[in-house]
């Protein structure tokens, strides 16, 4: 069984979106073909559940940082060609020269168009491949002792094949258009001898494309790649983790292992609670598709999936209130973690939609119950009770706080973990200091 998720945990960490700006997703989607978007996305809908896999896939976008390469050719230029290679001809000499033929008959005498988007794909299809062939042998030379080699090695030896020497000659000449005896030649060569090893030759340069893109993308934004361990380890350590969309965001340490499987967070409201467990879940979630992280250093054992419980919106079609949904999600994936998998669980202040009494008593049930079940769980609130009533009672739970320091009458928070738990309320001095009561009384003209 593959990696778990759901719709709710998707949005919460505004993880895919090829057109939201400020999806985990847009931070990657930089692929050149169209081919390579396809599977960038397909990459995100399926994160790995095996730590040999994760950890060869970030080797390859590891090595790919080393190379500092690129596609020899724009994404107008591939996709001219791609559309030109996708449609097959006879692997029959005589037949193939006769479609050709005929389709430039038809060219001559009723204008049709199909033997010049032929001979314009075919003359922007070899110097594409002239370009390529030294790429690759650079590639396949600096790969060995990488995962990538053998890949590396099949498309430099294809593109060496003696067939394609002609059509390596012919990318050094000036010699476009090509004629009409040389798009015969060319053209059966492409389309039809090779044509079903071209087929295959595009999946792996879409797979490039992808090492290159987001390879590049983890060197500008200073990532790195996490390292995948056995799941039986049963901990996730992340040093000098941030969000990927945020600039200058400040750094954590998080630690989370299975002699204290659940992190507790308290801190007043905008502290920074739930940016930073949208951070842990993106590096979590990042980390499973062996892409690189946000963070300095990441260790990790393999999880089978994760749910979040941040951003629960109310039902009004079926009648449910915010409460009632937050009840509804927390059952949701108890009845997940009950399945003895090994997840990653995040909610973010439990219980928000009812009073203080019965959010404190669901929480300190909740947390309790989940802290005997596998799995690796953060829960933040801003009820301090909980957390003094759960320390007491739970030697499974980790508190850590991020503070609220006060100048004056203005808070301001630092966004950097403390250990213990904190009693930070400031929700009264904001009101104040936005003079609501001095709106409503009138004393502000």
């Amino acid at each position: 069984m593959g990696f778990v998720t759901d719709k709710q945990t998707l949005d919460d960490l505004n993880i895919l979106g090829r057109y939201k700006s400020n999806s985990i997703f847009s931070i990657f989607n930089q692929t050149i073909t169209i081919g390579g978007g396809r599977l960038l996305e397909n990459m995100f809908q399926q994160p790995l559940t095996h730590a040999e896999a994760i950890n060869e896939r970030s080797k390859i976008f590891s090595f790919f940082e080393t190379l500092n390469v690129s596609l020899p050719f724009d994404k107008e230029e591939f996709e001219i060609v791609e559309n030109y290679l996708r449609s097959p001809e006879s692997k029959n000499k005589i037949v193939a020269g006769f479609n050709i033929t005929k389709s430039k008959l038809l060219h001559f005498i009723a204008h049709d168009r199909e033997y010049e988007l032929l001979r314009e794909g075919l003359e922007k299809t070899i110097p594409l491949f002239s370009k390529l062939k030294p790429l690759m042998k650079t590639i396949e030379k600096a790969s060995i002792n990488t995962p990538y080699y053998n890949k590396a090695k099949k498309i430099a030896d294809f593109l060496s094949s003696k067939h394609f020497d002609l059509v390596m000659e012919q990318s050094v000449l000036p010699s476009f258009p090509l004629t009409f005896q040389n798009i015969l030649k060319f053209d059966y060569i492409f389309r039809g001898l090779f044509h079903n090893e071209i087929e295959g030759l595009l999946k792996e340069l879409y797979e490039l494309d992808v090492y290159i893109t987001v390879s590049d993308v983890s060197i500008k934004k200073d990532f790195s790649y996490a390292k995948a361990v056995d799941k039986k380890e049963e901990f996730i350590d992340i040093k000098g983790m941030y969000h990927p969309c945020l600039s200058g965001a400040v750094k954590n340490d998080v630690h989370i292992c299975k002699k204290q499987n659940v992190f507790f967070l308290t801190g007043a409201n905008m502290a920074g609670k739930s940016t930073l467990m949208k951070s842990f879940g993106v590096a979590v979630y990042l980390a499973h598709m062996g892409f690189p992280v946000a963070a300095s250093d990441m260790t990790f054992s393999i999880h089978e999936g994760i749910y979040t419980s941040i951003n629960v919106p109310d039902n009004l079609e079926k009648g449910y209130s915010h409460f009632y949904a937050e009840v509804l999600r927390v059952k949701h994936v108890a009845e997940e973690v009950a399945t003895n998998k090994q997840l990653v669980v995040i909610f973010d202040e439990l219980f928000k939609g009812t009073n203080v009494k019965d959010a404190s008593d669901g929480t300190i049930a909740i947390v309790d119950a989940f802290s005997k079940r596998n799995g690796t769980f953060i829960i933040s609130t801003h009820i301090m009770e909980a957390g003094e009533a759960l320390r007491k009672t739970n030697n499974k739970l980790f508190f850590k706080y991020l503070p609220t320091i006060v100048k004056g009458n203005v808070p301001t928070y630092t966004y950097t973990l403390h250990e213990g738990i904190t009693d930070d309320r400031q929700g009264m001095m904001i009101i104040q200091n936005e003079k609501i009561l001095d709106i409503i009384n009138g004393n502000i003209n």
